[in-house]
């Protein structure tokens, strides 16, 4: 029997999750403990995936069980069949429920409130309703949870990925740029000088993004192009609200935010956006999906709702 035929014959959704397991404890005995079977249970649906696959799947080390460069191919393969029918079995909930659907859609935290409304305001539109969840991620991740199908599509900055990201749609939304945002009672001190004052600025209590996000990428730039090392955070937080309520216990606390985020945290009174320009660019913020997604209608429908939204 050729491969293909074998693995459209024999394959089930129950040796999925035995690989994920396997993959996951990379012991047979710690995956029979979690799933309540014998150890040579295990060993013999092993032995039948392997028989399946006609190859080895993993090689026995005395780290535990090490998955062959086959298996790592079937690994993301069994992951992401067991999201999707995850994701079916939630859906059909959905529909005995009354709705017409289920959508799971990703957010950048510093998403735009206008751009969240118009999503909203559509989505919540549908009769009979569509059943959504949203999900709060920085972009990497966020690409990475549609490639595992855990999501539908994705509000978040364009990937830097370039040719990898072949097999992920993504349309332009709009722009952001970067604007310092400083505590109330130290914005007088910043915002007299008419450039920004490095100096300055390394004195003050800084709240940082998570590493590798494009905000951390600019004031790593604010320091290193006056050749001078970032200062040492006084906290790192991604999510608006922890941003806004610090900022009203740090006098002297400073972040770099999108500007529409940045005006957002300053209209709620702990601070203000500085005047002073940053000479860098963030990422264009896009809707992003998977091709070929089972979900392109409903998912084009959301596409045209926001960008209408945002041009009239």
């Amino acid at each position: 029997m050729t491969l293909a035929k074998s693995i459209e014959a024999r394959l089930k959704l129950r040796h999925y999750a035995l690989v994920t397991a396997l993959a996951t404890h990379r012991s047979v005995t710690k995956v029979a403990d979690v799933l309540g079977v014998s150890q040579p249970t295990v060993t013999r649906a092993l032995s039948d995936i392997e028989e399946i696959f006609q190859s080895p799947l993993f090689t026995r080390t005395g780290k535990g069980l090490e998955p062959t460069e086959a298996e790592k191919v079937e690994i993301a393969r069994a992951w992401r069949a067991l999201a999707e029918n995850g994701s079916l079995a939630r859906e059909l909930d959905a529909i005995r429920e009354g709705a017409q659907g289920r959508l799971v859609l990703g957010l950048l935290p510093y998403a735009s409130n206008r751009v969240l409304d118009l999503a909203w305001q559509h989505l919540f539109s549908y009769q009979p309703r569509i059943a959504v969840m949203s999900v709060e991620d920085v972009t990497g991740n966020l690409i990475a949870a549609l490639r595992e199908r855990t999501l539908d599509c994705a509000i978040c900055r364009f990937s830097q990925s370039g040719g990898e990201d072949d097999d992920i749609e993504q349309v332009l939304l709009y722009h952001q740029q970067p604007r310092l945002v400083v505590s109330k009672p130290s914005a007088a001190m910043l915002r007299k000088h008419s450039e920004v004052d490095i100096a300055k600025l390394s004195e003050m209590d800084w709240i940082f993004p998570p590493s590798g996000t494009p905000i951390r990428h600019v004031i790593d730039a604010i320091f290193s192009g006056a050749g001078r090392r970032s200062p040492l955070p006084v906290l790192e937080a991604y999510a608006v609200r922890s941003i806004a309520s610090a900022l009203r216990r740090m006098p002297r606390g400073i972040t770099v935010l999108p500007d529409d985020i940045a005006q957002a945290v300053a209209d709620h009174g702990a601070a203000e956006v500085l005047p002073q320009t940053l000479p860098w660019h963030l990422p264009p913020v896009g809707l992003a999906w998977m091709k070929n997604s089972p979900k392109h209608v409903i998912i084009s429908e959301l596409l045209k709702a926001i960008q209408f939204g945002l041009i009239s």
